[in-house]
């Protein structure tokens, strides 16, 4: 079985994931770009089960009109992981910065989502289907 560690900018923190994502995902709507200081976002998603071990200090950050929480770096502010409060998601399922994992093993994207607010020279790999919105239900 593979075995992933997400890290931090500076290191000090990590998470441990067991197995392939479910999906892995690129975004280019504006809070993902703001969230990463990137032009969009990538998201590898998992099941909480396959989270094996955390290390480092942690604190959690959320917008106060969203209901994601976003686990940081408690010293550099790196936004390794996330969950849902409640948004539909469910409790069965987390994201993790697809970045954070540094690995060129991580299965690439499966689909990029809110096309419409992307940089015009981003583009998806060939044959992901694009979403000019979210991706569909």
């Amino acid at each position: 079985m593979t075995t992933r560690t997400a890290r931090c900018f500076c290191g000090d923190y990590a998470v441990t994931l067991e197995g392939d994502p479910l999906l892995v995902s690129s975004c280019c709507c504006t809070r993902c770009q703001r969230r990463t200081g990137s032009f969009f976002g990538v998201t590898a998603y998992f099941r909480p089960s396959q989270m094996v071990a955390r290390s480092g200090e942690e604190r959690t950050f959320r917008l106060d009109d969203a209901t994601t929480r976003f686990r940081q770096c408690a010293r550099c502010g790196t936004s390794v992981w996330y969950a849902p409060d409640d948004d539909g998601w469910g409790e069965d399922i987390l994201g993790v910065a697809g970045g954070c994992f540094a690995d060129p093993t991580l299965p690439g994207p499966h689909r990029m989502t809110h096309a419409a607010t992307g940089h015009p020279f981003v583009t998806s790999p060939k044959g992901v289907p694009v979403y000019e919105d979210g991706p569909p239900e």
